[in-house]
């Protein structure tokens, strides 16, 4: 798999897991956003045995987003291979949608894009 860089910082979990904020920098010519995912849930953590493994969740900014349509993006997002998308919530206040990753990979940030085409445009 094609290296990414990550830059963020370790945090000490309290309660079911630590939270870890990363930033990626990813060549979407050698690789995709659900590379990303496998690689973290196949890591080697500390507390992979207790906690459960590392998964990646990518955050989607979406001036589009309101009280009316924030229920709809699970429906949205629910074909779109490498994505769970019962997992996937939708922050209206702060106008994110938070895409949980499969584990297994497979996700193409292409097809999230076209997925939350309505909720990304202003």
């Amino acid at each position: 798999m094609p290296s990414v860089k990550v830059k963020g910082k370790i945090t000490k979990g309290s309660g079911e897991a630590a939270i870890a904020p990363a930033t990626v920098i990813i060549d979407l010519k050698e690789a995709d956003i659900g590379d990303l995912a496998k690689a973290a849930a196949d890591a080697e953590t500390p507390h992979r045995g207790s906690k459960g493994a590392p998964s990646v969740t990518l955050v989607v900014k979406a001036p589009g987003l309101t009280e009316d349509n924030a229920e709809k993006v699970s429906d949205a997002l629910k074909d779109v291979k490498g994505v769970d998308a019962k997992e996937s919530k939708a922050n209206v206040k702060k106008k994110e949608i938070h895409v949980k990753l499969d584990d297994k990979g497979g996700a193409k940030c292409a097809d999230i894009k076209k997925a939350l085409a309505d909720y990304t445009k202003k």
